[in-house]
């Protein structure tokens, strides 16, 4: 009795400690590239991972049983006079990494980018299905040219898509995604939050600002839940042989 009892209590206690996590998974990612792959402007900006302000250093993705729940981006500009000519565009998203944009977020209420574009409050934003390969020339809203225009007296990346332009690929909203807000003075992080997106094994996703200074194109892969309760049901099965050898002796 007082045997089973002991397995039983090992069992309750692996549970409890692998459930939560069988559930809810953090997977960090970085800011691995300067552009997005196809989208070299063939100019100095290729090789700087920013050109001006911020500085996003990568981020983290939250997972609830296999489903996209929030993606957070760092930032480690906290102090700039120049951040009011910087707003965010779209957020891109490939599932399964084949190279098309899946779904996007739209953040951006403009339709050319440049320093007088509007930010986005806290607030829900459309998600869209879209289908569209990233290196269609067309569908893309573009950052601009140095010193061109709105951007005049400023450097940018030049010619780098930051947001849809919403005239290719449009397949209707799939739900809405939570945005933390873009206001007048940095913040260290900025986050979406998701109802629970099913991106697949594997997926892609791309973010920038209007003048493209600095590039998010990253790869995750989603942690499977399955592979966790294995290792717990796993830990039970050593615990069980382990007593049970200790109890012949």
């Amino acid at each position: 009795m007082k045997k089973h009892l002991l397995i039983l209590c090992m069992f309750t206690f692996t549970l409890f400690l692998i459930g939560p996590a069988a559930n809810a998974h953090i997977v960090t990612f970085g800011d691995s590239n300067n552009f997005w792959p196809g989208w070299s402007n063939s100019t100095g900006d290729d090789k700087n991972d920013t050109i001006g302000i911020p500085n996003l250093t990568g981020g983290q993705a939250e997972f609830s049983s296999g489903l996209l729940t929030s993606l957070t981006f760092y930032n480690a500009t906290l102090s700039s006079s120049y951040w009011g000519v910087i707003s965010p565009g779209d957020l891109f998203i490939d599932v399964g990494s084949t190279g098309t944009w899946d779904y996007v977020v739209k953040l951006a209420s403009w339709k050319t980018a440049g320093k007088s574009n509007p930010d986005p409050t806290a607030d829900n934003y459309n998600v869209y299905k879209v289908g569209l390969p990233l290196n269609d020339g067309s569908g893309y809203i573009l950052s601009g040219v140095d010193k061109t225009g709105d951007w005049s007296g400023y450097l940018i990346r030049d010619n780098h898509p930051v947001a849809w332009d919403g005239s290719t690929g449009k397949l209707g909203t799939n739900g809405v995604s939570g945005f933390s807000g873009w206001g007048s003075n940095p913040a260290p992080e900025y986050t979406f939050t998701f109802a629970g997106l099913n991106v697949g094994h594997q997926f892609t996703i791309g973010w920038t600002l209007n003048c493209a200074n600095d590039v998010i194109y990253e790869k995750i892969a989603v942690p499977e839940p399955a592979t966790m309760l294995l290792l717990g049901f796993g830990l039970v099965g050593l615990a069980m042989v382990g007593r049970r050898n200790f109890l012949k002796k």
